[in-house]
């Protein structure tokens, strides 16, 4: 089954259908123009669970598309399933059920904000921790030879001329190398 369409339909028919069940629940425990009101703090709670544990979209264009689904899913089956079949009486179209839309539309669009800024920490982090052990290693280069340029730390590391460059300019900022020579391939790095 495609994932898109498992997170987006299947599971906003399953969330739609755990609301509607819990709506016959409480029907029966509170007067009707406050079921809405009780349902929506356990619907919410359930919706941010499967979105915490079984919805894990790229982007945050998956969570906007998994949320015009859920959205969608909720006004059509609600039409069909309430306004239609069981003929709420003192009509159905209340500010409960705006907010339940609204808050249908906005809970994937949350997620999607939290699980893609923790990916791009998480990828920052991945990003410092390379560059930290990259400038190690020069260090450790410079201790074996006295000395070591831009060629050098290239080969050593096996990265681009620019980011070796930068790499050597961050140790020197940090005080623990310090260049020789002015320009082009006599330049080269020591220790202070």
């Amino acid at each position: 089954m495609n994932k898109f369409f498992k997170d987006a339909v299947l599971w906003g028919v399953i969330l739609w259908l755990v609301g509607y069940i819990l709506g016959f629940v409480f029907f029966m425990l509170v007067p009707q123009q406050m079921i809405g009101w009780f349902i929506m703090p356990v619907g919410i709670l359930i919706t941010l669970w499967v979105l915490a544990k079984k919805i894990n979209g790229p982007d945050m264009l998956y969570y906007l598309k998994v949320a015009i689904a859920w959205t969608a899913i909720a006004i059509v089956f609600d039409w069909l399933f309430l306004v239609q079949l069981l003929k709420p009486s003192g009509g159905y179209y209340k500010l409960d059920v705006y907010f339940y839309y609204a808050t249908t539309f906005v809970l994937p669009l949350i997620a999607g904000i939290f699980k893609t800024q923790k990916r791009l920490i998480g990828a920052s982090e991945s990003q410092i921790k390379i560059k930290e052990e990259g400038k190690q290693k020069i260090l450790e280069g410079i201790d074996m030879q006295k000395s070591i340029n831009n060629d050098s730390v290239q080969n050593l590391l096996g990265v681009s001329d620019a980011t070796a460059t930068r790499y050597l300019d961050e140790l020197e900022k940090e005080g623990k190398i310090r260049q020789i020579g002015k320009i082009g391939k006599g330049v080269f790095y020591e220790k202070t």
